[in-house]
């Protein structure tokens, strides 16, 4: 293998892989990235065996070839060499040659024989989907997929197919057992994401990332165990995680008898404030509805306490209530409207988030027990 590439493109290349490369593993193969120079183009393999990332990235290529390289040393030089345009070479021993200006490296790799093969590529239905749509879905959902990989059908996210008067939606559920939150999109194509999958929690981060860098349209393509996303210049191949969803629908509160309009800004700031004080353990807050105002307070014995009047427009009844400041913080982060509609039952009911100008998002958080 022998190339010259642009040093900003190699920068990229290598940024990309860094979430997908196992940094803590037995098998070495893991947190290498496979380098394959062909044609014009350099790509860039890396896999955990749950998540295989492939980008090609345009290069001058002198002579084709494969080698792998530890993906975050390879990053690290990367970043410091002095010039745009970046020579490599494979040498003898399974070594890459790095050359940039007058900066010169030797980085220890393996050969190709030695780095785990793509999984088998099956393909049953597919789908089209704006990237900057997509990014929004997982944003207002990634933050309540369950942490305890342990807890099967809860530890990845669920998707379906929602079917409505303007037409079919891909819908995101996802849930910790404490909150909820669904965000659903239209979609060009064929949904066909088996029931009994779901999207693993680090796919969520990764395709997040990925987005940043191409807002342009990707296609999802949906295989038996596996979803693939690709665009352009990068393929995503995905093995879902077996687990069956809950019906989440049965868990939807539907005796909504009070409604609170606040500003989103209000809201927020508030809760900034008042999360200071609230207790390491459970933060929780004291959720006071009155008719005009949205009092919220808590109590910290190590701290003390921390009171905040917000103002709201409340239909129905005052009531009391707690809830985990944390959760609603993250709603607030993930989501972008003036004005959020808070809707309760009783003092030990879910209650439902909503904004105003929007059909397509909704998001439930259990109550807490005030002490």
């Amino acid at each position: 293998m022998d190339l010259y590439i642009d040093r900003t493109e190699l920068i990229r290349g290598l940024a990309r892989v860094q979430g997908v490369v196992e940094r803590r593993t037995t098998n070495l193969a893991l947190a290498h990235v496979m380098l394959s120079a062909q044609g014009d183009t350099l790509s860039m393999t890396a896999t955990d065996t749950m998540l295989t990332l492939v980008a090609g990235y345009k290069a001058r290529v002198q002579s084709e070839g494969e080698l792998s390289v530890d993906a975050q040393s390879f990053f690290q030089i990367a970043r410091a060499l002095p010039e745009p345009t970046v020579h490599l070479q494979s040498i003898a021993g399974n070594r890459l040659q790095v050359r940039c200006g007058n900066a010169q490296f030797q980085v220890v790799g393996m050969g190709a024989e030695s780095f785990p093969p793509q999984p088998a590529s099956t393909e049953k239905s597919s789908l089209s989907i704006d990237g900057s749509t997509l990014r929004r879905i997982i944003e207002e959902t990634s933050f309540s997929v369950c942490t305890d990989d342990n807890r099967y059908g809860i530890n990845g996210a669920h998707m379906e197919e929602v079917k409505t008067a303007d037409g079919s939606r891909l819908r995101v559920v996802t849930t910790d057992g404490s909150r909820l939150s669904y965000s659903e999109t239209p979609f060009l194509g064929e949904f066909g994401m088996g029931r009994r999958m779901l999207l693993p929690r680090k796919a969520l981060s990764e395709i997040r990332k990925l987005i940043d860098n191409d807002k342009g349209t990707w296609h999802v393509v949906f295989g038996d165990r596996s979803a693939t996303l690709k665009t352009d210049d990068l393929t995503l191949m995905i093995r879902l995680v077996d687990g069956e969803f809950p019906d989440y629908r049965r868990v939807l509160p539907d005796n909504s008898q009070r409604r609170v309009t606040v500003s989103r800004e209000h809201f927020t700031n508030a809760l900034k404030r008042v999360a200071i004080v609230a207790s390491d353990r459970n933060h929780s807050v004291r959720f006071a509805f009155e008719s005009d105002r949205m009092v919220l307070s808590a109590r910290n014995v190590d701290l003390g306490e921390a009171r905040e009047e917000v103002p709201i427009e409340l239909s129905g009844a005052p009531m009391v209530t707690g809830f985990n400041v944390k959760y609603f913080q993250d709603i607030l982060s993930a989501t972008k409207s003036d004005q959020m509609i808070l809707r309760l039952g009783d003092a030990l009911d879910p209650c439902i988030i909503e904004m105003p100008d929007r059909d397509d998002s909704l998001f439930v958080v259990m109550p807490m027990r005030l002490d």
